[in-house]
C-alpha cells in the first residue's frame, strides 16, 4: 500500500505516452462511439474503457491526471453544452476509485464490478447530481439522475466485461514492452 500514492516511473516518458495514446482514444470512443438521448445525458458510451485502463497500470496520479485531462480536452474537442470544468472532478475521482480496485493490473471480476458499482453510485447518482442540480436546478438533474439509473444498470454488465477484456490486453502489452525494453 506503501507504493499506492507514489509517482516513481508514473510519469516516465514512455508511460506518459502510453497515457497520451490512451487519452486521444478515450477522446475519439466519446466523440464517435457515444449516444445522447439530450446533451446532459449519455445513453451509451464507451469512453470509461481507457480510463479504467490508465487508472489500473499507473494508479491513483495517473489516474486522476487522465481524468483531468481527457475531460477538458474531450470536452473541447467535441463540445455538447456549456463548459463547466467541475464535471472534470467527477472523471478524476471515478478514476481515484478505478486504482483503488484496480491497481495494479488487478482486472478480477469482483474488482471491476465493485469499482463500476461504486463510479455509479459516487460518481454518477453523487457528484454528477450535485453538478446537474447546481447549473441546471432541481428538476433537471432529479429527470437525469432517473434516466441515467436505468442507463446505468443496461451498461454495467458490458462495462465489466470490456473492461477486463481490454484490461487484459493492455497487461500483455506493457509486459511484452517491459520485456523488450529489458532485452536491449
Amino acid at each position: 500500500m506503501k507504493n499506492f500514492f507514489s509517482i516513481k516511473n508514473v510519469f516516465s516518458v514512455r508511460n506518459l505516452t502510453i497515457m497520451a495514446l490512451l487519452a486521444a482514444l478515450d477522446v475519439v470512443l466519446a466523440r464517435y462511439t457515444t449516444i445522447h438521448l439530450t446533451p446532459q445525458f449519455t445513453l451509451v458510451s464507451f469512453e470509461y474503457i481507457p480510463a479504467a485502463v490508465v487508472s489500473a497500470l499507473f494508479g491513483p496520479w495517473a489516474g486522476i491526471v487522465f481524468g483531468l485531462v481527457s475531460d477538458t480536452v474531450g470536452y473541447f474537442s467535441n463540445p455538447v453544452g456549456p463548459y463547466l470544468p467541475i464535471w472534470a472532478i467527477s472523471a478524476m475521482v471515478a478514476n481515484l476509485i478505478q486504482s483503488i480496485f484496480l491497481y495494479p493490473g488487478k482486472f478480477d471480476w469482483w474488482r471491476i464490478i465493485v469499482a463500476r458499482l461504486l463510479v455509479m453510485l459516487i460518481v454518477t447518482m453523487g457528484l454528477n447530481f450535485i453538478w446537474q442540480f447546481i447549473y441546471f436546478g432541481a428538476a433537471a438533474a432529479v429527470y437525469y439522475n432517473s434516466a441515467r439509473i436505468i442507463s446505468n444498470i443496461i451498461q454495467l454488465p458490458i462495462q465489466v466485461i470490456l473492461i477486463r477484456i481490454f484490461g487484459k490486453i493492455a497487461m500483455r502489452t506493457v509486459q511484452r514492452l517491459n520485456a523488450n525494453r529489458q532485452s536491449i
